[in-house]
């Protein structure tokens, strides 16, 4: 499992940096008691005047004979039994397979056994890294301690069409390589909340969560918010998790969500405010602060802010603790949401006003403008065409 790791990688690490350093897989594939099969694969980039690969073995192991197979090169020589390979131009992947003897009375398991060398000339400059160090692996291999890593998926209904889905990966090796790999379903958009110290990649169907070397950390916890055309509950969630460390790599599939308890509704909302729509609305509104109905007419344009939405009434007493407003406003209903806007008023440059206030003075960061035409819904641009009104950015 070298290539489906080195490749996706790579590619990403060619978007995000100019020159970043080789990355090297190995893994032994035959191994006896005097001998063992080695496949090395190497992934480079850039575009140097100039590459070199070199096989450089430890002063206790030149009594191990080494035998590369024949790779696509400009030249390769051997010198004070160090192999080397060069090429003019940039190789990007590197496949090398090593046949490895000695004498089973002289070496012991886990001897470290060649250094791996990269070099290359860019732009003037020269570049030299030692990526890894094969070292003399065991001559029988057991998996049974090796530590699993545990994944899990848990999601909260924000809304019948959203959630918030958190992941969490433990008992991972510091260091090694992680890649999660989310299938966003159809119809639907992903928005990262939490990267967890992960570079992220989009693709068309899929949200990429990448640790090139995890931290020392208990777990890894990503979050995102899903935003779908049809209900959350009825999809399928899908994805995938990699782990890379040294020469061994576990791929397992993460399938399933288990829902959470919903977040407490003004939390919930105050993240999720409603953006103004063309919807009628339900003519039941509450004034909680003065407890009567505004007396105004209905047969003119009107513009009103809303602060936030959700999915119960709240008290006055609730909103003034979560959002600190303790102001007049009303609440309208419509398809289960308790939209709260403020006191309407006729013209949009007072809204605009209104709406700036609000903002410089409580924690309703997301307020907005909305506006009705005989109490209904209608959108702020069409109240501008009617009431002959020019919109402030």
């Amino acid at each position: 499992m070298i290539a489906p790791i080195l490749l996706p990688l790579f590619s990403l690490l060619t978007a995000l940096v100019s020159s970043p350093t080789p990355v090297l897989e190995w893994e032994v594939t035959q191994r006896t008691a005097s001998t063992c099969t080695i496949e090395i694969a190497l992934a480079t980039t850039g575009n140097p005047e100039l590459s070199k690969l070199s096989l450089v073995p430890r002063h206790s192991t030149n009594s191990i004979s080494v035998t590369p197979s024949r790779i696509s090169c400009d030249d390769h020589w051997v010198n004070n039994n160090i192999h080397h390979w060069m090429w003019r131009d940039n190789p990007d992947v590197v496949s090398l397979t090593l046949q490895l003897e000695w004498d089973k009375a002289e070496h012991e398991s886990k001897v470290p056994l060649l250094d791996i060398d990269w070099e290359h000339v860019n732009q003037g400059k020269r570049q030299r890294w030692t990526l890894g160090t094969i070292i003399l692996p065991r001559e029988s291999f057991s998996t049974a301690t090796t530590v699993q890593p545990k994944a899990t998926r848990r999601a909260k209904l924000l809304d019948t069409n959203s959630a918030e889905v958190d992941l969490q990966i433990q008992q991972f090796q510091a260091g090694s390589f992680v890649k999660i790999t989310e299938y966003i379903p159809s119809h639907c958009t992903c928005e990262v909340t939490e990267s967890s110290g992960a570079s992220l990649r989009k693709e068309e169907n899929a949200q990429i969560f990448l640790w090139f070397q995890a931290p020392e950390r208990q777990k890894l916890a990503p979050s995102y918010i899903l935003k779908c055309a049809s209900e959350v509950k009825t999809l399928a969630f899908d994805g995938d998790l990699e782990i890379a460390f040294g020469t061994q790599t576990k791929t397992s599939h993460l399938a399933g969500v288990e829902w959470m308890e919903a977040l407490p509704a003004l939390n919930e909302n105050m993240e999720l405010n409603l953006p103004p729509d063309s919807s009628s609305v339900t003519e039941t509104r509450t004034n909680l602060r003065d407890l009567h109905r505004d007396t105004r007419s209905n047969t003119e344009v009107s513009y009103a802010v809303q602060l936030v939405a959700n999915h119960r009434d709240l008290s006055a007493d609730e909103v003034a603790a979560y959002i600190g407003y303790s102001g007049s406003y009303t609440i309208y209903r419509h398809e289960g949401w308790r939209k709260y806007l403020l006191p309407e008023v006729s013209t949009y440059s007072e809204a605009h006003s209104v709406r700036s206030n609000i903002w410089t003075s409580t924690l309703a960061k997301d307020a907005f403008v909305t506006a009705s035409l005989e109490g209904e819904r209608i959108t702020v641009q069409e109240a501008l065409l009617l009431s002959n009104q020019t919109w402030i950015p």
